[in-house]
């Protein structure tokens, strides 16, 4: 759904993807809230727009509104806007780029101007993945980000979305579980950088304490309950992925591999990893959890260098892994990953 001008739910709401400001006035907000959900705009769900307006009390004041979820929206018939991951086919050349933008919307400071390099992608005829790395900038690192590009024409404009596989939060609501099919996909625990903006320079972080206290709890709950049922564990090589892996996994028995496949997408050099020789290497104090890793699977075919570069296509890697995971010999399995590479997979971005 890509909405391009007001609309009203059939059943006379107003829409907050696509109304216009005197809309919104008119339901009362004021103008500084009102403005804000344009900026903010597009929400996939109403509690998204609680949380924009968390410091008003506007609960009542939107009882007459509703949101139909969409990825991009056209805002005053020229500006689209989206948030990361998404992949738009934007028409015409670089002539019809007027302005870009990439970065946290109402934070001052958390924005950059991108113009040249959505310029650039249009003169090679590529499409714009809405990414640090296709854009050329992370105006702030580990934050999920906005887009707006301003065409003189955007007719004929197309975007691929995230993808949207179906989702369910425990093993029993999942329909083939009774068959004993499923899938798990887990995002690893909390790491330096995503906590200290200065790590994202630090290549392959590890987790913090709170990490691992996170990765412990969750061996006693669902995660940890998931892993003792499944047939193999798939897990990032970098380093709080597997360390995310060790812990929730403790000592049962299921066989862990290394999947290059389901690394980070590059960023930051924190998405970098430690070379394969390095990383296999036995030390005296391994990092917690990953204290039996000689014993896990993939060593032999993991190449020195296994991590993308900047530039890498996150979406061709997706559609490889996707592949890749549909093919294998397995009805039960978890994958350890990253916030960003699971979204792309997903459509979700997953909380550490």
């Amino acid at each position: 759904v890509i909405p391009s001008r007001h609309r009203f739910h059939p059943h006379g709401m107003t829409e907050l993807n696509s109304c216009p400001l005197d809309e919104l006035l008119q339901l009362g907000l004021n103008a500084n809230a009102a403005q804000r959900i344009i900026d903010h705009r597009p929400f996939g769900h109403m509690d998204e727009v609680m949380d924009v307006l968390a410091d008003v009390d506007a609960k009542d004041l939107l009882a007459a509104a509703c949101v139909q979820p969409c990825w991009v929206v056209l805002n005053d018939e020229r500006t689209l806007q989206c948030y990361e991951n998404v992949k738009l086919h934007l028409p015409g050349g670089a002539d019809n780029v007027q302005h870009a933008w990439f970065g946290v919307p109402s934070e001052e400071g958390k924005g950059a101007d991108c113009t040249e390099a959505v310029q650039k992608l249009r003169r090679e005829n590529r499409a714009v993945i809405v990414s640090p790395v296709a854009l050329g900038c992370d105006p702030a690192p580990c934050v999920f980000k906005q887009f707006r590009v301003q065409l003189r024409d955007p007719s004929g404009f197309r975007a691929e979305e995230p993808r949207q596989l179906r989702q369910w939060k425990t093993l029993d609501e999942v329909p083939s579980a009774p068959e004993g099919k499923w899938v798990a996909f887990i995002r690893h625990a909390q790491a330096g950088h995503n906590v200290d903006h200065a790590l994202t320079q630090t290549r392959d972080t590890h987790l913090t304490e709170e990490g691992i206290a996170q990765a412990l709890r969750a061996h006693e709950g669902l995660p940890g309950d998931t892993m003792s049922k499944a047939q193999v564990i798939f897990t990032s090589p970098l380093t709080r992925a597997m360390q995310t892996s060790g812990l929730i996994r403790g000592p049962c028995c299921v066989p862990v591999h290394l999947e290059p496949l389901i690394t980070e997408r590059w960023s930051a050099p924190c998405d970098e990893g430690t070379p394969a020789s390095e990383l296999r290497r036995d030390v005296d104090a391994p990092p917690p959890g990953l204290e039996q890793k000689s014993s896990w699977e993939g060593w032999d075919s993991l190449e020195e260098q296994w991590w993308p570069l900047c530039g890498e296509d996150q979406w061709a890697r997706a559609d490889e892994f996707l592949a890749k995971a549909r093919a294998m010999p397995f009805d039960r399995l978890v994958f350890v990953g990253h916030g960003g590479f699971w979204e792309t997979v997903t459509g979700t971005y997953l909380k550490n």
